[in-house]
């Protein structure tokens, strides 16, 4: 079984043959060196794998306890910008360090953020609630602490062209669906940086990109189900593309940018009020971002916290599992939140 190791160093990845497939060989032995990769986020550094089983591949945020705004090393920028690959999320405001590297690369470039297209990408907010309202982009909160600013007013609530930086929801791998077609995007990339072995990475990558789909398949029949609550509470605004595709928001007590404040206490006092108006029975709270005001409703309303995980850094656990079985876990905390039959 082939794994990725956590180092801030390159994680090379081991090669199994049980883990391939019988239709999917090994790739890059005939490239003059080693061809290699970098991966901004877990979800894509497993996808890299997956894909290239013997390529190389630097994970960027290997070590660090969340993604948002990673400040590089000069070797994880030198390897960025000579990388065969580079796999990140896009300019979107997410990680400027990676963003700037990324344009200067000479690679295969993926972009998510291209392969979703702006009408998929979710607007982000400052907000507790991290989605734009169909009708006009912000919340009702939002709209009493955000006058003379700009109102996002596309309509399903994605960002306009003229969104400022950072405006633009980065948690696109919860969307299965999407994800399924970076894995082909990935395909391409590496087929075209080595093109000898291009029948292996794109055959792979169908493969990964069907088994994303019987993820999403799996996530949409689990919430699918008669839920009795429309709304989950979290610590951390980083689960719309998981909620919104099935008619579910999220009120969460850090918007979708690492690093924000807390809420304030009339912030936290309007999520006790609503838990104890709608008869919530649960708050999501991931293990660093909003964790302690996650706490602090939990003390006041009586409910139980579910563990929620963003993925975009994962422990060496959680890489045995692989980001599809993590997925499914997320969805399935939020079907007991929601309270889904």
């Amino acid at each position: 079984m082939r794994r990725l190791i956590p180092s801030f160093a390159v994680l090379t990845l081991a090669i199994a043959g049980c883990g391939v497939g019988e239709d999917a060989g090994t790739a890059g032995e005939s490239s003059e060196g080693q061809l290699r990769a970098v991966a901004a986020v877990y979800p894509l550094a497993w996808m890299a794998e997956e894909i290239a089983p013997d390529v190389e591949i630097e994970f960027l945020g290997s070590g660090s306890a969340e993604a948002h705004e990673l400040e590089l090393t000069p070797g994880q920028r030198e390897a960025l910008e000579t990388s065969d690959v580079v796999l990140y999320m896009g300019d979107i405001g997410y990680q400027s360090q990676v963003e700037d590297a990324a344009g200067a690369a000479g690679g295969e470039i993926v972009d998510v953020s291209e392969v979703a297209g702006e009408d998929r990408m979710l607007a982000a907010s400052e907000d507790a609630h991290a989605h734009a309202e169909e009708e006009g982009g912000h919340s009702e909160e939002e709209e009493e602490h955000a006058e003379g600013e700009e109102e996002h007013a596309e309509e399903g609530g994605h960002a306009e062209e003229e969104s400022t930086e950072g405006a633009l929801d980065p948690h696109v791998w919860f969307d299965a669906s999407i994800m399924a077609e970076v894995a082909l995007r990935t395909g391409e990339a590496f087929a075209a940086a080595d093109p000898d072995n291009a029948e292996t990475y794109t055959g792979n990558a169908e493969r990964v990109s069907e088994e994303l789909m019987a993820s999403h398949g799996e996530i949409e029949q689990l919430l699918s189900q008669a839920c009795q609550f429309e709304e989950a509470i979290v610590s951390h605004a980083a689960y719309g593309y998981l909620l919104e595709p099935f008619g579910y928001t999220q009120h969460a007590v850090v918007g979708v940018t690492s690093g924000e404040a807390g809420a304030s206490g009339g912030e936290l006092a309007e999520i006790v009020a609503e838990i104890e108006e709608e008869g919530f029975e649960y708050v999501l709270a991931e293990p660093v971002e909003g964790r302690a005001d996650a706490e602090a409703v939990v003390g006041e309303t009586g409910t139980e916290m579910l563990d929620i995980f963003p993925l975009d850094v994962v422990s060496e656990e959680q890489m045995e599992q692989g980001y599809p079985a993590l997925l499914q876990e997320q969805a399935e905390a939020f079907s007991t939140a929601l309270n889904c039959t």
